[in-house]
């Protein structure tokens, strides 16, 4: 991996105290109620600015961040806020999304305020211009959805038997993402033992199920066919790291 000093201790402390007052404001001291009621110019919406506000100020002891934060954290939840009456839109994404927004523009008020913006967009490209690192990355999104698909087409027989259940099936496919994205984790850390508990956990929860007789062979041969080439890929990154 290259050697970049993104940032010196005191900036980066900087930085982790503005994260802070981020987590504190928008999680410790913002309640569920508030966020129903948060609008554009909504009592709830202005309480939770000024909040933001005050705790990036005391935090990071500049108030013209604070400023910057503060603005840019209200029209991020005030869009949020609009595009929820939209029933298009999934909750939980919005969710996601917005908070990446808000973390994103810490870390860009961030560098711009230490001047090392491009030593930080130098290490946001390293997954993808540093060999090891792509190739960790490549290995993560393949034994997600790639493999997913692939367990699902081979064990297709099972699925269209009458004991399907679509919503059944969705669950376990996120659960197999989960559960390659574990073990190819505990690959490349060279924890082989903590695989075998995961094995035994799983059978242990899926196996004890009331549709165990109906189930059990398409629950157990997807379980090892994700098991196995997960495992299998994770020799091989391991090989070529």
């Amino acid at each position: 991996m290259p050697d970049i000093s993104l940032f010196t201790e005191t900036q980066g402390n900087f930085l982790i105290r503005l994260l802070l007052a981020h987590l504190v404001a928008d999680f410790l001291l913002q309640n569920k109620k508030m966020v129903t009621n948060k609008k554009w110019l909504s009592k709830a919406m202005m309480a939770h600015i000024f909040v933001v506000f005050l705790m990036t100020a005391l935090l990071s002891q500049n108030l013209i961040i604070a400023i910057i934060i503060t603005l840019l954290h209200y029209l991020t939840d005030g869009i949020k806020m609009t595009l929820l009456k939209n029933k298009k839109y999934s909750e939980t994404l919005l969710f996601i999304a917005d908070q990446i927004v808000h973390v994103a523009t810490i870390v860009i008020c961030w560098s711009l305020y230490f001047g090392i913006n491009q030593n930080t967009w130098s290490a946001l490209m390293l997954p993808f211009t540093n060999f090891k690192i792509s190739l960790v990355l490549f290995g993560f999104i393949l034994v997600t959805s790639p493999y997913g698909y692939l367990i699902g087409l081979t064990t297709r027989r099972f699925q269209n038997e009458k004991n399907n259940e679509t919503k059944t099936d969705k669950n376990g496919f996120y659960i197999g993402i989960f559960e390659r994205l574990i073990i190819l984790v505990f690959m490349l850390l060279g924890e082989y033992s903590a695989i075998g508990f995961l094995i035994t956990g799983k059978s242990i929860i899926r196996f004890s199920s009331k549709n165990e007789d109906k189930k059990s062979e398409y629950v157990l041969l997807g379980t090892m066919i994700s098991y196995g080439i997960t495992i299998i890929t994770g020799v091989i990154l391991k090989q070529l790291l």
